[in-house]
């Protein structure tokens, strides 16, 4: 016969998961919750409590497990779970945490993990779901166009800045360093003509290094927004 109970559950802390490898995300969770005897009498003193993560209500395997010694007041504890043990869980499928008491036995039923609202959001920027976002670790495809209402100006991985845009008759320029005037820069294309010159031969290198940074800025640009 169990001699403790679990009678209050709240989560209070994020689960910031995914992919955050840009910033310092502290991957932990914060519980907190009740523990009272089989009289409801709340618990005090210390107590070694384990806590487990399982992708299933009932049986199945141990996915994570971390144990904490708790300090419990009046039958309340709180916990942050990861701040021992890493929590090297794939949070986007449904888990349920299993929770003992000293030597009790795991408290059933387990309790199934909900989103709260923050971490509902972060898995979309701006109502753009996740996978509609560039990513630096995998390769990515981008379709669709990207308008730019001034000169774009990207740096190469030696800090030179090379400058690209379109001046008042409608070519497209390319330069490395500020241009000095609207027509100081390499002819891309002609908007007379239509055609590519020989320009876009002699900086084809160039303009793939461009585009090239351009996708690393907007995946940076993504995961601030994250």
């Amino acid at each position: 016969m169990k001699r403790f109970r679990l009678v209050m559950l709240v989560v209070v802390g994020m689960l910031c998961i995914a992919v955050l490898a840009f910033a310092d995300v502290p991957r932990v969770i914060n519980y907190q919750g009740k523990f009272t005897d089989n009289d409801d009498n709340p618990l005090a003193g210390n107590y070694l409590t384990t806590f487990r993560f399982y992708d299933v209500a009932s049986g199945g395997n141990v996915l994570w497990e971390e144990g904490h010694i708790l300090t419990v007041q009046n039958g309340l504890f709180n916990a942050l779970l990861g701040s021992i043990r890493p929590l090297d869980v794939d949070f986007n499928k449904d888990l349920w945490l299993g929770i003992e008491v000293a030597s009790d036995g795991e408290m059933s039923p387990r309790i199934k993990l909900a989103s709260s609202a923050y971490a509902m959001n972060a898995e979309s920027i701006d109502m753009l779901d996740s996978s509609q976002l560039l990513r630096n670790d995998v390769d990515s495809v981008m379709s669709g166009s990207l308008t730019l209402k001034k000169d774009l100006v990207l740096t190469d991985g030696q800090g030179r800045e090379h400058f690209l845009w379109i001046d008042s008759v409608g070519n497209l320029r390319l330069k490395q360093g500020a241009p000095t005037s609207d027509e100081d820069g390499d002819l891309i294309s002609k908007e007379s003509s239509g055609k590519i010159s020989g320009a876009f031969m002699q900086n084809a290198s160039v303009l793939l290094l461009i585009v090239a940074i351009l996708i690393l800025g907007l995946v940076l640009y993504s995961l601030k927004k994250k």
